[in-house]
């Protein structure tokens, strides 16, 4: 089991809820995601696969939670199974990982949860630079 969670400071919480919730550019700030194809199955709810940058997919619901600032990233099988939850704060952006790997993969658990903590480090970055980018232009 990959668990862990990361946490970064913001400014504006509002314009970084406005970057994270926006579907459509997850694979420009999530750089392990190269491609996602999901339909809105109702209000808030997206469903469909996501292909990762390594040569593997899942099946993913998405769901933007917006009274909380919570977007969840099910992976509902294939190559990951478990959640991904981004929660927008006052202050803080976090990411909080709880993931299954095939049992192949258990022998490289550790190697990918420091691979998953980074690119979660780059990715809420990613988000801090373009929500910085959007207040000041």
């Amino acid at each position: 089991m990959i668990r862990f969670k990361v946490s970064k400071e913001i400014e504006n919480p509002d314009v970084v809820w406005e970057v994270v919730k926006d579907v459509t550019s997850i694979p420009n700030y999530w750089k392990g995601i190269r491609e996602l194809r999901v339909k809105e199955i109702s209000p808030g709810i997206y469903e469909g696969e996501v292909k990762f940058a390594f040569p593997s997919t899942s099946k993913v619901r998405l769901e933007i939670r917006e009274n909380e600032r919570k977007l969840l990233f099910h992976f509902l099988g294939g190559i990951l199974k478990g959640f991904n939850e981004v929660r927008v704060g006052e202050r803080t952006i976090e990411s909080t990982w709880e993931v299954e790997m095939p049992l192949y993969m258990r022998p490289l658990e550790s190697r990918n949860q420091e691979h998953f903590r980074q690119g979660t480090e780059n990715a809420l970055e990613r988000m801090i630079n373009e929500a910085r980018t959007r207040t000041q232009g």
